[in-house]
């Protein structure tokens, strides 16, 4: 099973974020595409910057998340991590931030694997891996988000993603 972070497992207030780093006010439904810099119109460096301070705190875990992954763990399936963060921090710091904060995981790659599941908040991330089940943990910055393809099965919480894969 792939599993992204930011979106996912984790979840930040980045209307606040935003509003801390640029001193701008921003609604969450203001968020209409994944990637920040699109929305605010600013260089994809800026957004580097400025998610850079974010990455190394104490997450804001997504209720039903690390349970979720605890109870998989306990049935022998392979997590995999595929995240962003991996930019920010490399590999060995992802994996240590992953142990420091107790979130289980089996490993992390940059989404080149085989997956029977791949859950994240990024439709082209999820179009781009090779994974039977594609599910779309719905955020407003894929609410927009057509599935022309209709590849992805969008779910609203861990609840429902625990049914799917069971």
């Amino acid at each position: 099973i792939c599993v992204d972070l930011d979106g996912v497992v984790c979840e930040y207030n980045f209307p606040k974020i935003v509003k801390d780093f640029f001193g701008i006010d921003l609604s969450a439904q203001a968020i209409f595409a994944y990637d920040l810099a699109d929305v605010l119109g600013v260089s994809p460096t800026l957004i580097d910057l400025m998610f850079k301070e974010q990455v190394y705190g104490k997450p804001n875990l997504v209720e039903g998340a690390i349970n979720t992954l605890e109870e998989w763990e306990s049935k022998g399936y392979e997590r995999i991590i595929f995240s962003n963060r991996v930019k920010y921090m490399g590999k060995e710091g992802l994996a240590k931030w992953l142990i420091d904060w107790q979130i289980p995981f089996s490993g992390i790659d940059g989404g080149q694997g085989k997956y029977d599941v791949h859950i994240d908040d990024s439709p082209s991330k999820l179009m781009m891996t090779d994974s039977k089940l594609k599910l779309l943990y719905d955020q407003p910055w894929n609410k927009r988000c057509l599935n022309i393809m209709e590849k992805l099965k969008r779910v609203y919480n861990w609840k429902e993603i625990r049914y799917k894969i069971s």
